[in-house]
Order: C-alpha cells, then structure tokens, then sequence
C-alpha cells in the first residue's frame, strides 16, 4: 500500500519526451522510481536497439557507453543474456530493419517505421536455398558453440572460435535476396572474418557435412530473413519478458523468463503502451536497498503500468542489469537516472534507446546549471552553461566565450573558472550570455544552514585504510554549496582519526571511531568502523536433515552424490561433498544445502576446503530478505589437493539478513567427466568493526 508519494523532478528530455524522479513510501518500505513518458507521435521520436560494441557475444558494455554512441537521450536495459559464458542476448534484436540475433519463445518489444510498438514473442528464421535445390530453414542466427548444429552467422558475431565446424561464406547480397558463394571450409579452428553484408553458414556433424555436399565456390544461393510478429514491418525489437498486460489486464506468461522470480521484490524495468498507442512509458524501478527502494513484484510492476495508463506491458531483465540513463537538456553525454542495486552500472548485452531526430541547428536557448539550490554565504557554487536548439539537441558551445551577470551585483561574481563567489545573502539571479543566445539561474544565498549529513561513513573501512567523507548542508529545505573550508572536522577514539580535507584514515586494528563535522553553529557525528572481527558459524559441519545439518541434493536429480561426515584424507573430521559427473551431459551441480541465519550485515564468509585437484567450479549460495536466491563464486577452479582456507565477499547491495542455504560443486564443460570429493569446516562470517555486541550472540575473535 503506498502511504505516501513524491515527485523529485519533471525534466523534458526532447521534443515528445518527459522524464520524472518519483519517491513513495509504502508499507513494505520506500521505492525510488524513473518514468519516462514519450508521445509516440512526435515527428522527432525515433528508437534504436544496440548490442554491446555492435557485437551479439562479449562482456557487455554498460548502457550509458551505448547510449552514448548512437547519441540517445533516453534508454533502457533489454534483454535476459548469458551471463558469465558468451553474453549473447537471449531473444531477438533487430536493429533499423536488419535482424541481428534470433527470437526465442520469450516476449519482446516491436517497433515499426512509423512508432507503432507492439509487446509479444517475435518469430524468426532464415531461409537457404542452394543452387542445387536444398531448402534451409535457420531458426539459428548468430548463435554458436560447439553443440550448434546449424546456425547463420554475419560480421556482429563477436566470436572468432571455429570450434571444428564447417563454414560456407556467401555474399555480399542484392536487393533480391541472391548471395554467391566465396568459400566453403570444413575442420575450422578459427571462423572466416566476414565483411560487411557477407553472411555465414557454420555448422557441426551432420550439418557440417551437408554444407560441404551442397554448396560450392561461384554458386548462387537465396537468402530470405523472416520477422513475424503483430506488426507487418519490424524495423526494431528487443527481447525481453515476461508479458505484464494485455488489453488492460494482468498475464500470467507461460514463458517468463525466470518465472521463479515471479513473487520476488527486484529492482525492475519495464515498457508500457497506452491503448490508442499513442503513448509509451519506460519504468525503472530501484531496488535491493531496503533504506532507499525495496523494488516490485512482477504484479506490482504491473499494476504500475495500470496505474500510469497502459494497456499492455512487458518486463525486461531485472535485478543488477535494471537501469535507465538520460541526457539532460544541452548535455552531449547521458547520466545514470537511479541508483543500479550493483553499486555500479552493470555491463549489459543490448538496450532500447529512445533518439531525438531532429535535424541540428544553432543554439537558440542557453541552459544555466548548478548543482546545488543554495550557496552558503562566503562559498562558491560551480556554474554550468548549456546550449540546445529551437528542436532541443545539444549545440556544442564549449569553445564558445560566454559572459556571466549578477543580480544584485552585491551578491557576488562569477570568476573566470565559472564558480560564483557569494557575498552577500538573498536570492539572486544570474545570467549567462553567449552563442546568441541566453539563460538564467535563481540562487538562494544563506547566512547559515539549518542540518548536516556526513556521508561516506556507512560502509566499513579496512584496517589502516583511508576513506574520503563529505559531508552535505541544508538551509530552507534545500542542500547548498559549501566550501570545504568552511567545513570543521574532528574525531574521537582510538580507531582513526580525520583530516582537515575530511579524509580519514583507519588504525591498525578493530575499532570504532566517532567523527564529527561542523559548519558554523551546526554539527553532525557519525560512527566509523573499521577493520574486522570474524565470527565461528561453525567448526564442524553435520551431515543429516535437521537444523543447521548439511544434506545432498543433485542436478539433474538423479546425479550420483552423497553428504556425510566421513574423515577427510588426512583423517581430519569434516563434511564430505561427493559427486559423480561421468554419467551425464550439460550444467551438473552436487549441492550441500542447508539453512545459516547469517545476523547482521556480514562483509563476507569463510571456509576450509580439502581439494580433490579435479578442477571444478566451488559456489556457495544464499537467500537474501527479499527472498532471492544468490550465489557467489568461491573458486573458480578446484585446482589444489590438501586443505586451503577461502573467503568470498558478500554483495553489500544484498537485503539483510540472509540466510546461508548451499555449498556446491558445479561442472559446465560438457566433455568433462570428473568424479571426487571435497571436504568442508570451519565455515565463519567476518564483521566490520570490534568484535562487540556481535549480532548473532556468538563468541567472536579479531583476525590477527
């Protein structure tokens, strides 16, 4: 239930697009939301779809480099990837008419030439004709592994691995569709580079042998790429899923993606389209911040849409991958528009994108900016002056001369660095000239501020570390600029101590250091801590299936495994994790799941491992408060025999507590067939600060 409902801004992007901040409280906690509302009639909205670097497989790029590149002032995450392996979008991106990557059986978002946006799984193929006759129908386009068995490749692949395939290369092709063969190769170790507009036909086993039967140097052959979808020209598309609403009502999509997910709290993007069509919304929500937004349901993310006016709605990838980025009026760059539940923007597959398409012309109106509403009385507040044109694109005006006027002159002045140096308190206007053009700046000066806040205290700072604080000043209900002159810092306690520059810099140990921060009458404090205790979860792990016991669970379920307390080889007591992957084929995994209460905000966890040297891949994994399942790598090989003691950090962006649920083996490689052991104990969880008043009661040591 929503309590109560905030808007932080309303910022026109573009002709035809709008971006608003919101804040609501709610009875499960606050939500920070973006909304972006864009008027799919507008003559100068147009959308693109990008991939990372323009490729389908890669690490991914972040959304705000994209973004960037084909010059947006508005986008989104899209789709689901593989993450972690190739980082291929999962369903299909068509890019300005041109298919790039095939559907899958998920939603995604259509669009045609004329903005008309549709939501709903998309069909695709491409068709093959030899010049003997042979009829191929791909479902395969830029997919490739060594368990492809056909596929239809072009220069955006990303990926030069051969893979012992068989490659026919055809092109470039005329409007009709008709290709000539240039090579055809059997037993590759590296694909064949293609140029621009040359396609390639890849393939292994049977598949490998019938390219090489059918095709030949000089040969002819057609080439027709197929889109179905509800629209009969797909310009762009994007996957996605699953499908929120159709026709004013809530969906249960047979085909989410993750339908696990489906009840739980993420952070969330979203698309949604009004019922004339003439309306678009782009949502994201923050999540995974209990004390700043606690994300939605994928049912709340559709009421959302409900709410906003949409008849139909789909999601996109949620969680780490959930971002918007915006370029504000006069910017040439966009920002990040919410706060990714990474910490960091995530580098994502692909992103839709929202273009002003405007032709450029000159400045006709100058934007005055500063970050901060107020300016405390003998500070400086840092100007920036923007241009943008009668059609809202960004004029270039950094080389410009530009000419800055004060109003009352006594207030103050502008120095050559663009900083206004306030002199005197009231309102104050401030003008800038230039380019042909003008704008204007209102600035509060204060005689002194009403709050403080320190910030960068809340996360732990590691023994003999440094941290830098700041710290943010308030007057009349807005945050105002303060020189870091003005700014008085002290601390108190053994822990540390700060510097003048509000630098500060930890001892040698566990400890907790009160810092405080004072400008003019008013003074804040905050509690610092630093370095580390570790706390004993357990020295032995117990096999069996009662509380806090480890028992064995399989994937797939009948792969042979075991859990018990058998002796490790160095007849010390442990836990063992057998398994046995000799017997199947795919991802395997043999589990050790049981149930820890991890209290508090752990920085991490650490374990004894006795290695079998098979090179497996070690995870452990846990349930967060909002009831998602995470896992963490602890090795990435199990490359040692004997015992060797781990940590691995946990995300500071999980919502606490968690609760420890799985140690596991996992085997990806499909020709690997190793069988073994592993021996675990002395599982611990590391604290920031001493080791008092510990949260989970238990008895607690500081690491030496």
């Amino acid at each position: 239930m929503i309590t109560r409902a905030g808007l932080i801004s309303r910022d026109p992007l573009g002709p035809g697009v709008q971006y608003e901040r919101w804040t609501l409280a709610t009875t499960a906690g606050p939500l920070a939301l973006s909304i972006a509302t864009i008027d799919l009639r507008n003559p100068y909205v147009s959308f693109k779809v990008a991939t990372q670097g323009d490729r389908v497989m890669g690490r991914g790029e972040k959304l705000s480099s994209m973004a960037d590149r084909v010059q947006a002032e508005l986008g989104i995450n899209a789709d689901y990837f593989d993450i972690n392996e190739t980082g291929a979008p999962l369903n299909a991106v068509v890019e300005e008419g041109t298919l790039v990557h095939n559907a899958d059986a998920a939603a995604a978002v259509a669009i045609d030439r004329n903005n008309n946006v549709v939501f709903g799984p998309l069909r695709t193929s491409v068709e093959v004709v030899a010049a003997n006759g042979a009829v191929r129908s791909i479902s395969s386009l830029n997919e490739w592994s060594a368990a492809t068995p056909l596929t239809v490749l072009n220069d955006q692949l990303g990926s030069t691995h051969g893979l012992g395939g068989a490659e026919v290369i055809v092109g470039p092709g005329d409007a009709s569709g008709a290709f000539t063969v240039r090579s055809v190769v059997g037993g590759l170790s590296d694909l064949l580079p293609l140029r621009a507009g040359e396609l390639a036909l890849a393939g292994h086993g049977e598949e490998a042998q019938a390219l090489l039967r059918d095709f030949a140097v000089g040969d002819t052959v057609a080439v027709t790429f197929n889109v179905r979808s509800a629209l009969n020209d797909v310009f762009n598309a994007v996957g996605g899923g699953p499908l929120l609403m159709q026709d004013g009502k809530t969906v249960n999509d047979a085909n989410a993606p993750s339908a696990d997910e489906t009840n739980v709290r993420n952070p969330v993007t979203a698309a949604g389209v009004s019922a004339d069509g003439n309306r678009l919304w782009l949502v994201v929500v923050d999540g995974r911040a209990p004390g700043y937004s606690v994300g939605l349901t994928r049912p709340q993310l559709a009421s959302l849409l409900q709410a906003l006016g949409a008849r139909d709605g789909i999601a996109f990838d949620s969680g780490g991958s959930s971002e918007m980025v915006v370029r504000d009026e006069g910017e040439l760059s966009v920002r990040v528009a919410g706060s990714p539940s990474d910490g960091r923007e995530r580098a994502v597959a692909d992103g839709l994108f929202v273009v002003n398409s405007a032709p450029p012309s000159e400045a006709s109106r100058l934007i005055l900016r500063a970050d901060y509403g107020a300016v405390l009385i003998g500070s400086h507040l840092t100007l920036r002056a923007r241009a943008i044109d009668a059609h809202d694109q960004p004029v270039d005006i950094s080389a410009d001369p530009v000419e800055f006027h004060v109003s009352p002159e006594r207030a103050g002045s502008v120095d050559r660095s663009r900083a206004f140096s306030a002199q005197s308190p009231g309102m104050v206007s401030i003008s800038v000239e230039g380019a042909g053009a003008r704008g204007l700046l209102q600035v509060d000066v204060v005689p002194s501020v009403d709050t403080l806040a320190i910030g960068g205290w809340q996360d732990p700072v590691p023994a003999g570390g440094r941290r830098t604080l700041t710290v943010r000043a308030f007057s009349g209900g807005l945050e105002a600029a303060v020189d870091s002159s003005a700014i008085r810092w002290s601390s108190r306690g053994q822990g540390g101590r700060v510097f003048s520059d509000g630098t500060f810099t930890a001892g040698a140990g566990a400890a907790k250091t009160v810092v405080s921060a004072r400008v003019g009458e008013r003074q804040v404090f905050a509690t610092v801590l630093s370095g580390e205790h570790e706390t004993q979860l357990a020295a032995q792990l117990g096999s069996g299936s009662g509380p806090r016991q480890w028992h064995f669970l399989g994937r797939p379920a009948s792969l042979p495994g075991s859990v018990d307390n058998v002796s490790a080889p160095d007849a010390s007591q442990a836990l063992r994790l057998s398994y046995d992957f000799s017997g199947s084929a795919g991802v395997r995994a043999a589990y050790a799941e049981s149930k820890w209460t991890l209290c508090g905000q752990p920085l991490g966890v650490a374990i004894d491992v006795y290695g079998d040297s098979n090179g497996e891949w070690l995870r452990g994994g846990y349930r967060n408060a909002d009831g998602n399942n995470e896992s963490v790598t602890i090795a990435r090989h199990i490359d040692w025999q004997g015992w060797r003691r781990l940590r691995v950090p946990i995300p500071k962006q999980a919502a606490w507590p968690i609760v420890w649920t799985r140690l596991y083996v996992v085997e990806r490689s499909g020709t690997a067939s190793e069988r073994g052991s592993i021996w675990l104990r002395n599982f611990t969880a590391f604290y920031p600060g001493p080791a008092q008043g510990d949260p989970c009661g238990a008895p607690a040591r500081t690491p030496m």
